[in-house]
């Protein structure tokens, strides 16, 4: 969250969405990204870290499968030669999940069932984790054939906390069987967001299949627990949140993963990236958000880490730690969701832009020097508690170097002065409802500037990454980006 502070506002707080008679918060009515985890859990504990933060986020997307397999986790088990897949560490995360789900439907309705997730826990293969081919077909690329061959023209994304074998043989089973066109309508509905690439099949997708989406988080996805405020991701904190007094589901929750004693997680930013709160478009990886921010490879169609300016300095773990108050905060709200009734806990805001309540990236084209209007008019919190607005601007997510003045920053109403050396570039304005509740939440909504006009020249020491100009950091005035 900002660290600035914000005025509250209780009258801007209208049109609060629940129902009536429970208080249960409905999700907006819009389509759920269909999403399937890949998971080495087994290995590093922190795999059964991110599975009990991801079944509280299960409401949020069209959960389509719950897949095993091997990764750099695994490593202990490969030098004893013990191939062991482990879907019951699933089963069991499943089982706990179904304790509290009674309690987290008074919160969300739409929350899967136990039984439903059950049936997409699918196995992946115990035999080599670095090749594909004939006889390497396992439940798990056998399912993920099922779930990109549904006649559903949203694309599936492919949170890899792990390595990508089964969708990798998955690719190389279709490729064998079907013709170049199936082939190419089968991959354009692939998207990865991979964690570290963790076996040889990944090099053998970007070589073959150059064409599919794939975001490589090579060292990103530490922010998550590295630099940053360590008080949130410390022991304490996970026992004082998590562990101690939210139900069976916090406490198989493991105390310590791989190299940190405390919350790691390091495969959580995978899902958090394509979470639908109205911050980016996961179609969009340069724009960054929870999950992180990403920039094309030169190689196909690959985004790989990039870097945000912290304290001034490039850091390619601030992208994800940058918002390390909100996600951690949102994550202690909904591990009271299992044992609170609907009263006594908290809810995001939902934030309105311009007049637009959706979770959509709102575009506005406009002119170099002109001013422009934004309005959280329609703001509203689910509990009925005031709410403060932050406007800033997000520089490195956009095409311009020059930051925008913003008048009324902290106000409901604010007015954007777009500056007159941005033509032909774009600037990412985010807007922050949070509430007063315990702990506070963030509602989110970004409107992206296209300023008109044929580009000025960039300043000494600007990159150019196809065709489009990115800030020089250095350039880049610290108090105009968030902290």
């Amino acid at each position: 969250m900002h660290s600035s502070s914000c005025r509250m506002s209780p009258g801007w707080i209208v049109g609060l969405l629940v129902l009536l008679g429970t208080g249960n918060v409905m999700a907006a009515a819009e389509p759920k990204p269909r999403l399937v985890v890949m998971t080495d859990i087994g290995g590093d504990p922190d795999d059964e870290q991110s599975i009990v933060r991801f079944l509280l986020y299960a409401c949020d997307f069209e959960v389509e499968g719950l897949c095993t397999g091997f990764g750099h986790g695994h490593t202990l088990q490969w030098a004893s030669r013990r191939r062991i897949t482990r879907p019951d560490l699933i089963r069991k995360a499943v089982d706990a999940y179904g304790q509290v789900l009674p309690n987290l439907l008074k919160h969300r309705a739409d929350y899967p069932s136990q039984e439903q997730l059950t049936t997409l826990i699918k196995d992946g293969s115990n035999g080599d984790p670095h090749s594909v081919g004939p006889g390497r077909d396992s439940e798990a690329s056998d399912w993920i054939i099922r779930v990109l061959d549904r006649d559903d023209p949203r694309p599936v994304w492919f949170a890899i906390w792990g390595g990508p074998r089964e969708l990798a043989q998955a690719i190389w089973k279709v490729q064998t069987t079907r013709t170049a066109e199936q082939v190419a309508a089968f991959k354009r509905k692939i998207r990865v967001h991979s964690i570290v690439d963790q076996d040889r099949t990944a090099l053998w997708v970007k070589e073959k299949h150059p064409d599919v989406f794939w975001i490589y988080s090579n060292g990103q996805f530490r922010g998550f627990f590295r630099e940053g405020d360590q008080a949130m991701v410390s022991p304490e904190w996970l026992e004082r949140n998590v562990r101690t007094g939210h139900g069976p589901l916090g406490l198989i929750y493991p105390p310590k993963a791989a190299g940190k004693v405390g919350v790691k997680e390091g495969d959580t930013p995978a899902f958090l990236y394509v979470l639908p709160d109205g911050l980016s478009d996961p179609e969009r990886p340069e724009w960054g958000n929870w999950g992180g921010r990403f920039e094309r490879s030169g190689r196909g169609n690959e985004f790989v880490t990039t870097q945000d300016l912290c304290d001034g300095a490039p850091d390619k773990l601030y992208p994800v730690h940058r918002w390390r108050t909100a996600y951690q905060n949102d994550f202690e709200a909904r591990m009271d969701w299992c044992v609170k009734p609907f009263a006594e806990a908290n809810h995001a805001p939902v934030a309105v832009l311009n007049g637009d309540a959706s979770r959509h990236v709102l575009q506005i084209e406009t002119n170099p020097g002109a001013t422009v209007r934004l309005s959280a008019a329609g703001s509203s919190d689910p509990d009925g508690q005031a709410l403060k607005f932050c406007w800033w601007t997000y520089v490195e997510a956009g095409t311009s170097w020059a930051a925008p003045s913003i008048q009324g920053a902290e106000a409901p109403e604010a007015t954007v002065t777009v500056p007159t050396n941005a033509s032909g570039r774009t600037i990412h304005v985010i807007l922050e409802a949070t509430d007063a509740g315990q702990p506070p939440l963030v509602g989110y909504r970004r409107v992206v500037l296209k300023v008109s006009g044929e580009p000025v020249p960039p300043p000494p020491g600007a990159r150019v990454v196809d065709d489009e100009v990115l800030p020089p950091p250095r350039k880049i005035m610290k108090e105009r980006t968030r902290p």
